[in-house]
């Protein structure tokens, strides 16, 4: 799983790791979580937050099996299996269960194509009680110890179905259409499993994907470390079970850069998306970190100048949104715009236009300097804004370090390196990463209200082919040239 709604590609995080550094020296993991592996090979990891006594404790179950290791007669099987947890909790359980539940967004468990995640929120005394010890004992059960009978499949099938998915919606068209090419379109984490059930087959599929060193726990909370490494020493020990059989990796194929309209029964209005993608790669060094962030500061730039323009221009009917994240190994990013459907193809031309202006002549510098003031001031709140950051976050933060292999620095480091990166930032480079961006290829994809006539694809492609054409007079370079002269032998990032 890759995150419902992560946000910005890892660096979006408060911890995900940044360094202006020149070198590329390994980045040293934040020491405040506490680690450790067991012999069967589970892992775990806490991160106690006694500075905030008052926040709920957040535990998770990660399992690195999904709806990619099913077979076509298996299918459905990721998605019982919590539903069979769920189902044999024992009354202490389903009340610590509750608990958590009380005005919680997380859903019990969340079922992916590579992971199965089981989510539990306890209240903040939890660390001082049975609460979380009855939590992990529940969660090994579940890791292990599952009953798997007829009797129990019968019981969990007549529950009612409160697990997740991710992505929310897997028969969504785009997400669909963003799957062609992939192994995962046959592969549906919401599949619901032919009854049917064989319970020997589901119970040795279970034993050959749900193994400990396949697993992986975490605890943010004012809790005890030492304590909570005692427990899961003792409860998820004695887990068996070794995995044989390497779990498939999801991979996504590059986005087709091109023009397409997809109906959507979930939207009132046109939403067209200006895309792109590129292969993602791990962040462990300075080095990856520093040309990661200029192009994640160059999105940024580009996001707030389009959208002061359409302000200073008193453009009124579009509303103007931009996102990066990790899906699978690709990093992609969109501008989408939602607009009335008669004004698509005027809009599209403006924003086109000035995308162009910004790719050929540069950022110019009054916005620059705004937004390395704004970005200092950010800076300057680090420490307040870690302090008001909840167990959820950090949790969730943490699951997304972890999934896009992005390392987590202390907030102590976190702020030197970043302290360094903004003071040796500068024009030139922002601007390089800018024309780095505007000058590849990107997919046009139009989402369209179910029953509304389907839009002609070739004008609007033609509507954006015309606006990003070079600028006329703008910068008389040479192809390929910066637009302020800069001589880099930095690589293209990623």
């Amino acid at each position: 799983m890759q995150g419902t709604k992560v946000g910005l590609i890892a660096g979006g995080t408060l911890l995900a790791a940044i360094s202006g550094q020149g070198q590329a020296a390994m980045l040293q993991p934040d020491p405040a979580w506490q680690q450790g592996k067991l012999d069967n090979g589970f892992q775990w990891q806490v991160l106690a937050t006694p500075q905030r006594p008052g926040d709920r404790i957040e535990v998770r179950l990660l399992v690195n099996t999904g709806s990619l290791t099913e077979s076509t007669q298996q299918s459905g099987y990721s998605h019982l299996l919590p539903r069979l947890a769920l189902s044999q909790q024992t009354s202490p359980e389903k009340s610590t269960w509750q608990q958590g539940m009380t005005g919680h967004p997380q859903p019990p468990a969340i079922v992916s194509y590579n992971l199965t995640q089981f989510n539990l929120s306890l209240p903040s005394t939890s660390g001082r009680g049975d609460s979380l010890k009855e939590a992990l004992s529940w969660l090994a059960e579940t890791a292990g110890e599952l009953t798997i009978t007829p009797e129990s499949i019968d019981k969990a099938l007549q529950v009612q179905d409160g697990i997740a998915t991710w992505p929310e919606d897997t028969r969504d068209g785009w997400w669909r259409y963003r799957l062609k090419g992939s192994t995962l379109l046959g592969h549906d984490p919401a599949a619901q499993v032919g009854q049917p059930v064989d319970a020997e087959h589901l119970k040795a599929w279970y034993q050959q994907w749900y193994t400990p060193d396949a697993m992986t726990l975490i605890v943010v909370g004012n809790v005890d470390s030492r304590s909570v490494s005692e427990q899961v020493n003792k409860l998820f020990g004695s887990l068996k079970g070794k995995r044989e059989t390497p779990t498939p990796v999801p991979t996504l194929s590059p986005l087709k850069r091109d023009a397409v309209s997809i109906m959507s029964p979930k939207i009132q209005q046109d939403r067209l998306s200006m895309m792109w993608d590129t292969p993602w790669q791990p962040i462990r060094s300075s080095e990856g970190l520093m040309r990661y962030w200029r192009s994640e500061l160059a999105r940024e730039a580009l996001f707030w100048h389009v959208q002061q323009n359409l302000n200073k221009n008193n453009v009124r009917d579009v509303e103007l949104g931009f996102d990066c994240r990790v899906l699978f190994l690709r990093g992609q990013c969109g501008i989408h715009i939602d607009t009335p459907n008669a004004r698509l193809d005027d809009n599209l031309g403006r924003i086109a236009r000035d995308l162009a202006n910004v790719r050929d002549g540069g950022l110019p510098a009054a916005e620059f300097e705004t937004l390395m003031a704004q970005k200092k001031l950010e800076l300057e709140k680090l420490f307040a804004t870690y302090a008001r950051t909840n167990t959820e976050v950090l949790a969730n933060q943490r699951l997304r370090s972890l999934q896009n292999q992005v390392v987590d620095l202390a907030p102590e480091q976190y702020q030197k390196l970043r302290q360094t990166f903004l003071d040796q930032l500068t024009p030139e480079m922002v601007n390089m990463d800018l024309r780095q961006i505007l000058s590849q290829e990107m997919a046009l994809v139009l989402q369209q209200p179910e029953g509304e006539p389907e839009f002609n694809m070739k004008q609007l492609q033609a509507t954006w082919d015309k606006g990003m054409s070079p600028t006329e007079g703008a910068t008389g370079l040479t192809p390929g040239a910066h637009p302020l002269g800069e001589v880099s032998d930095i690589p293209e990032r990623q």
